[in-house]
């Protein structure tokens, strides 16, 4: 029997690195928005790594969010933390990532087919069966509760089915 993790002669799609405590994460997450004094309603990303040391939060949660050719800055220098969130920081540290974001996808929503520069961590926060991540017609729900690196330099799509916002931490992967 092939395992779901592998598809199409042995192409790996999504990959479980490891199992977390997921209500520790999620505190963390929920202390952010308290910290900007935004709900998950006022936001649809925030950025959690600034481009240099030291950044105030307020003022830099913003840069790293949107279409990577717009950016300010190298998606690459998005490597330092502006929030003090251990847990996740250490995840972000753990896996090397850099231009970290909360993501939320909206009730009813879809992004179009397309092809990120490099893969992707996702670790879910919120999240329930009706939302979906879909690689080459193949659909993948990623639970709570687990760190995965999603290749999302292949053609793929995310599909929020459901009535409720769904809340991702993602990571672009660089090491």
């Amino acid at each position: 029997m092939v395992s779901p993790l592998f598809l199409f002669e042995d192409i790996m799609y999504v990959e479980v690195l490891e199992d977390i405590d997921h209500q520790k994460i999620l505190e963390e997450a929920n202390s952010v928005k308290v910290t900007l004094g935004k709900g998950w309603a006022d936001v649809d990303q925030v950025g959690l790594q600034g481009h240099k040391p030291n950044l105030n939060p307020e003022d830099e949660w913003s840069a790293s969010i949107g279409r990577v050719n717009k950016l300010q800055y190298p998606e690459t220098y998005f490597k330092y933390p502006l929030f003090d969130i251990p847990n996740i920081n250490r995840l972000i540290d753990k896996y090397g990532l850099r231009r970290t974001r909360l993501m939320k996808s909206n009730p009813k929503s879809c992004l179009t087919f397309h092809n990120d520069m490099t893969k992707r961590v996702h670790i879910p926060l919120i999240t329930n069966e009706d939302c979906v991540m879909i690689f080459d017609n193949q659909t993948f729900h990623l639970e709570t509760g687990k760190v995965y690196l999603t290749d999302t330099t292949k053609r793929h799509t995310a599909v929020n089915a459901s009535m409720n916002y769904r809340l991702h931490i993602v990571g672009c992967v660089y090491s």
